[in-house]
């Protein structure tokens, strides 16, 4: 029996999918979209697991897709939220050279916040430092006052919200098991059901790489799951720290170390590390799954990667399993941190791509299939740039407006 038929089917109903249906629906109210996930809730993987950080841009290369998506996608997540009356708090940032070493580094920022047009970023000697935020132990730091923090489930809940009134089908616990190539688009199944679609946008998060093989594109990259563990820090705590504390990040890692997040809930969090996961939803400590390790042991970045990254896999692995290791860490930022702040503890995992020399993927990547587009590589900034990778995926994916306005077809970007 035939299934139903749309337009255009996004897979993935993480904060990206969804802002993407949206800029699609947006484009082309005449067409039929649907948004399909297995799990029974939206935003249920990186979109629910993360820290609720808005960034501004000071990280990221200038230039590359990261630093332009970030500045355009965290202006229209703001003005979104603002419309929607979701929780916002501009707390601010401070990222904190530990030791006079991480000083040039920290000038390397300030330097690639200038460039991607972050405003306001200002340098902080031992003394300003100190006060702004007593308590921070520092040899300096940047101020980044345009940071914020917001609550990113209720973003994609609005936005599913907002998609169902305006015809988008939302539909949870509808896995992919099966894709098959029509004359006309994609036959898809799972669930008991089968759907037709002229068009696939793929924004699986963690299964993306899965997705795209299952519909015959071979992907340049392989999906690495890095759980990420924070803890709940005591009121204590939660009182002296009323902004976001980085560390200075390694330049040649992806990820930006244990830091202090407060949350519009009125928590405190410390985190994430980033260890890597044996299992594409291992949320807990020794969880693994056979089919993550063949994978892993078929695929030729594992050596690399454990050539390149041991030594900080090994550090990250042992922060997972050792309170002491992890509030070293902590400590680092905030010396008088002590066994009993840490509290519960809550994991995330994150997508992160790798490619087949071992290094790590350090933008976001867009690949185009046979009538589909795979977003392949969407890791942090992806929530706060999610509404602009959005307009970028409906450009990629050759969405032009119904009515002949701006937007139409793009160019694949790897």
């Amino acid at each position: 029996m035939a299934g139903e038929r749309f337009d255009l089917v996004v897979v993935g109903a993480g904060i990206v999918g969804l802002a993407t249906a949206r800029a699609i629906r947006d484009r082309r109210p005449d067409w039929s979209v649907a948004v399909l996930d297995k799990e029974p809730r939206v935003g249920a993987h990186q979109t629910g697991h993360n820290s609720g950080v808005v960034h501004s841009g000071v990280y990221y290369k200038p230039g590359s897709l990261k630093a332009r998506l970030c500045l355009e996608g965290r202006a229209q997540l703001l003005a979104f939220a603002a419309q929607e009356r979701i929780r916002v708090g501009p707390v601010g940032k401070l990222i904190v050279a530990s030791n006079p070493s991480e000083l040039a580094t920290l000038g390397e920022l300030e330097r690639r916040a200038a460039q991607n047009g972050v405003t306001s970023v200002r340098r902080l000697d031992v003394a300003a430092l100190a006060m702004r935020l007593p308590g921070v132990a520092g040899a300096g730091a940047l101020d980044v006052p345009s940071a914020s923090i917001i609550d990113y489930p209720a973003v994609a809940h609005r936005l599913a919200e907002r998609l169902a009134a305006a015809g988008v089908a939302v539909e949870t616990g509808s896995p992919i098991a099966l894709a098959d190539r029509t004359d006309d688009g994609w036959r898809l199944e799972g669930g008991g059901r089968e759907r037709r679609a002229r068009y696939v946008v793929n924004c699986a998060g963690l299964e993306a790489d899965l997705v795209a093989e299952a519909m015959g594109t071979r992907s340049p990259i392989e999906i690495v799951p890095f759980r990420g563990d924070f803890y709940h820090l005591s009121p204590r705590l939660r009182a002296r720290v009323p902004c976001l504390v980085y560390p200075v990040p390694d330049p040649e890692l992806p990820f930006l170390g244990v830091h202090l997040t407060p949350t519009v809930d009125g928590e405190l969090l410390a985190g994430p590390n980033a260890a890597l996961a044996l299992a594409r939803e291992g949320y807990r400590r020794g969880q693994w799954e056979a089919a993550e390790l063949a994978r892993m042991a078929m695929f030729p970045g594992t050596v690399g990667l454990a050539r390149r990254y041991g030594q900080f896999a090994a550090r990250e692995w042992m922060r997972s399993w050792s309170r002491a290791t992890y509030l070293a860490a902590i400590r680092t930022l905030w010396p008088d941190a002590l066994p009993e702040d840490l509290g519960e503890r809550t994991s995330g995992v994150r997508a992160q791509a790798v490619r087949p020399d071992g290094t790590l993927e350090d933008d976001f990547v867009f690949v185009r299939g046979e009538r589909a587009l795979h977003v392949l590589n969407a890791p942090s900034p992806a929530a706060t740039a999610s509404f602009a990778i959005a307009e970028r995926v409906a450009d990629a994916a050759g969405v032009t407006r119904a009515d002949g306005g701006a937007g139409g077809p793009g160019r694949t970007l790897i």
